[in-house]
């Protein structure tokens, strides 16, 4: 169990992780396209390339929830909720979807998109009681 260490030791621990992650994903991503479209790179190498582009947003992940561990009860009750809710988002249209392509209805999308989506729900959950005026 990680230690409560306070709303701001908290913040800046998340964002000492936050920042490096994200200059690296940056980093990653550029120069791993570039070498990709510049090369024909052995398969392995490909696979390399990919994992390395999505390990900085795992840390990401992992860093934010480390954050809400860290935080005070109300800070984590929000955030968890918005966890939640997000799931809840989330894996209700991979169903819906996943039907409408069962029976042809919608064309297959690449999987990529369903983190993305995630990270966008978990963003519009976790303010919208800020732009709608309510708390938790």
């Amino acid at each position: 169990m990680v230690q409560q260490i306070g709303f701001n030791g908290a913040r800046k621990r998340y964002h000492r992780v936050f920042w490096p992650a994200m200059i690296l994903y940056v980093i990653v991503l550029f120069t791993g396209i570039w070498y990709l479209k510049t090369n024909e790179p052995a398969p392995w190498v490909t696979a390399l390339v990919a994992v390395g582009m999505a390990l900085p947003a795992c840390l990401i992940i992992w860093a934010q929830l480390r954050w809400i561990v860290e935080t005070d009860e109300y800070t984590r009750l929000r955030n968890l909720k918005a966890y939640a809710v997000s799931t809840a988002i989330t894996i209700s249209g991979l169903f819906v979807i996943g039907f409408l392509q069962r029976f042809d209805m919608v064309q297959q999308f690449d999987v990529f998109w369903i983190g993305p989506f995630f990270l966008a729900t978990y963003g519009g959950v976790t303010c919208a009681p800020r732009v709608f005026g309510k708390t938790v």
